[in-house]
């Protein structure tokens, strides 16, 4: 079954968003991640 709604309006916002963010991490000194718990059995760490 196929959706015949184009997606391609929310995804290139998306794509942007992305990309704007890329650029901030890649400039950035220093990253903090705030995380609640479980976010570790989540992702499969151990």
């Amino acid at each position: 079954m196929f959706s015949k709604i184009a997606t391609t309006k929310s995804t290139d916002s998306y794509w942007d968003n992305i990309e704007k963010m890329k650029i901030k991490i890649q400039s950035a000194d220093a990253v903090l991640i705030g995380a609640g718990a479980g976010l570790s059995a989540s992702a499969g760490f151990t």
